[in-house]
C-alpha cells in the first residue's frame, strides 16, 4: 500500500545509507574536509538511528532527511548534505536499494522452492498418472515429469532475476536532478560503497527510467503464476478424483458442526488469492508505468515504484506457501494415480506406432486401423488395456483387407502405461532416465544460482563493512586534526 510504514521506513534507512556513501566519497575527492566529512557523517547517522518522518513521497521524505541531519550537523558544516547531489537521484538511489534487498530476498525464496519441488520430483519418478487437457485424458506421465511444468517456469524466472538484478542494483547518485552536479564527483566510487554493480551510465536515465521497475514486478509475477497454476490443478483433483490427495487438517478449514463434512482446502484457496495478487500488482506497475511522462519522473513513479516492492514480498511469501506445502502437508496418493493412468484411452495413440514398427504396416493403414480400433473401444466403454487383437483385426479387415494376428502380449507392451512412459527417451521426456537427467541438469543450475545468491549478498556485506571502516577512519582523521 502506498505510503506504508514498512515502506517508509526501509527508504529512510536507504536514504542515511545512500548519503553515508555520498558524504565518504566528498572527502575523497577533497570536495570536504575531514571535519566536514566527520560532522555529516555523525549527523547522518543520527537522522538514520531515529524514527522516520511521517510524510510520504520519495522526494519529501529525502528533504525531510536532509531537514533532520541539517538540524544535528555542526555550524560549520550547515549545508553540506546537499551538496553535489539533488533529491532526485537520492531517492532513486534509496528505492533501488529497498528493491534489491526484496529482490535478493525473492531470489532465495526462489532457490529453496526449487530444491524442495526437485527433491518431490525425485522420489515421483515411477509414480504413473493422467494428464488431462480441459475435461479430456490427454496422455499418461509420470508424478515428476508433471512438476516439472511448475520447476521449469520457476527456473526460468530465477535467470531472468539475476539479469534484471544487475540493472537495478545500479546507483542513481551523482545524477542529481538529472544532468549531475558541477563538481568533481566520483559515482563509481559511491556505487562501490553501496555494493552496487556500478553508477548508471546516463545521468539522465537515472531519474527517468522506469523499465527497469516494471522488469522486477513482473518477474514475481513470473514466480506466483506457475504456483498458481498448479495449485489449481490440485484444486481441480481433490473436487473430481479427491482419492489422489492427502491433506494434512493444517491445510482445511476448521469444522463446523452444523457442516461436519465440510472441510474445504482454505490453505490453497488462500495460495492461489496471493499469487493472483502478485500477478495484479505486476499488472499494476506496468500499467502506472505506461502513463509516466518522458524524464525525471521524481514522485510521480512512486505508486509504481512501492508497488513494485509489494509484489516482490508477495512473491516471496507464496514461494514460502508452496515450500512449506510440499514438503509434507500435501501427500500424493501414488497408488491411486497409477490405478488411473490408463484411463480414456490415453495410450491409444501408440496403437499406430505399433502397426507400423511391428506389423509393417504403411502409415495411412496403420492410422485408420488404430482410430477405428479406438473408436469402437470407446463406443464399448472400454480403456486401452481392454483393446483386443479381434478389435484389430475386425479395423484390419476393413481397412487392409486381411487379418493380422497380433499377440495380445505384444500389444500389451505397447498400450500399457508404464510402457508408453518408457518409450518417451527423447531429452525432457518422462521415460524415468530421461527425466533423472532432466533433474540432474535442474538441480546444478539451482546449485550455481545458490552461488550467485551468495556472491551477491556477499558483496553487499562487505560493501557494509567497508563503509562502516571508512566512517570510522575518518572520524578518528577530524578528532585527530
Amino acid at each position: 500500500m502506498p505510503g506504508s510504514d514498512g515502506w517508509r521506513d526501509a527508504m529512510w534507512a536507504a536514504i542515511g545509507r545512500g548519503l553515508t556513501a555520498h558524504a565518504i566519497m566528498l572527502r575523497d575527492v577533497a570536495i570536504v574536509d575531514d571535519a566536514i566529512a566527520a560532522s555529516l557523517l555523525t549527523a547522518i547517522d543520527g537522522a538514520r538511528r531515529g524514527e522516520s518522518t511521517e510524510v510520504d513521497g520519495s522526494l519529501s521524505l529525502t528533504a525531510a532527511f536532509d531537514e533532520r541531519v541539517d538540524s544535528l550537523v555542526a555550524p560549520g558544516a550547515a549545508g553540506a548534505v546537499r551538496i553535489a547531489r539533488a533529491q532526485h537521484d537520492l531517492a532513486v538511489t534509496a528505492q533501488r536499494l529497498v528493491l534489491r534487498d526484496r529482490v535478493l530476498a525473492l531470489a532465495g525464496a526462489l532457490d529453496v522452492a526449487r530444491g524442495v519441488l526437485l527433491e518431490l520430483a525425485e522420489s515421483h519418478v515411477f509414480t504413473l498418472m493422467p494428464v488431462w487437457s480441459g475435461v479430456s485424458a490427454l496422455q499418461p506421465t509420470n508424478f515428476a515429469h508433471f512438476l516439472t511444468g511448475v520447476t521449469a517456469p520457476l527456473a526460468r524466472a530465477a535467470r531472468r532475476l539475476h539479469a534484471a538484478y544487475d540493472e537495478l542494483d545500479r546507483s542513481a547518485l551523482g545524477a542529481g536532478a538529472l544532468a549531475g552536479p558541477g563538481l568533481p564527483v566520483d559515482r563509481e566510487e559511491t556505487a562501490d560503497l553501496l555494493g552496487s554493480e556500478g553508477p548508471i551510465a546516463s545521468t539522465f536515465d537515472a531519474v527517468a527510467a522506469v523499465d527497469v521497475v516494471v522488469t522486477v514486478a513482473e518477474i514475481a509475477a513470473a514466480t506466483a503464476g506457475p504456483v498458481r497454476r498448479i495449485t489449481v490443478e490440485l484444486m481441480s483433483w481433490l473436487r473430481t478424483d479427491p482419492q489422489s490427495l492427502r491433506l494434512d487438517d493444517e491445510l482445511l478449514a476448521s469444522v463446523d458442526p452444523n457442516l461436519p463434512h465440510f472441510r474445504p482446502p482454505v490453505a490453497l484457496a488462500r495460495l492461489v488469492a496471493e499469487a493472483r495478487r502478485v500477478e495484479d500488482d505486476a499488472a499494476a506497475v506496468a500499467r502506472i508505468a505506461r502513463n509516466l511522462p518522458y524524464g525525471p519522473v521524481g514522485e510521480m513513479a512512486d505508486d509504481a515504484v512501492e508497488m513494485a516492492g509489494t509484489a516482490l514480498a508477495g512473491g516471496v511469501a507464496v514461494l514460502a506457501t508452496i515450500t512449506r506445502l510440499m514438503s509434507g502437508p500435501i501427500e500424493i496418493n501414488r497408488a491411486w494415480l497409477a490405478r488411473n493412468a490408463g484411463s480414456g484411452l490415453v495410450t491409444s495413440g501408440d496403437l499406430a506406432d505399433f502397426l507400423m514398427a511391428e506389423e509393417g504396416l504403411d502409415p495411412s493403414s496403420a492410422r485408420d486401423i488404430a482410430a477405428m480400433t479406438a473408436n469402437r473401444a470407446r463406443q464399448d466403454g472400454l480403456e486401452a488395456s481392454g483393446i483386443t487383437p479381434a478389435m484389430i483385426d475386425a479395423s484390419a479387415l476393413l481397412v487392409a483387407g486381411r487379418e493380422l494376428g497380433i499377440e495380445i502380449e505384444r500389444l500389451g507392451a505397447y498400450l500399457a502405461p508404464r510402457r508408453f512412459l518408457e518409450k518417451r527417451m527423447v531429452l525432457g521426456g518422462p521415460a524415468p532416465t530421461a527425466i533423472r537427467e532432466y533433474l540432474a541438469l535442474e538441480r546444478e543450475r539451482l546449485a550455481e544460482d545458490r552461488l550467485w545468491l551468495e556472491a551477491k549478498r556477499r558483496r553487499i556485506a562487505l560493501a557494509t563493512e567497508n563503509i562502516e571502516i571508512r566512517t570510522q577512519e575518518i572520524l578518528a582523521a577530524a578528532a585527530a586534526g
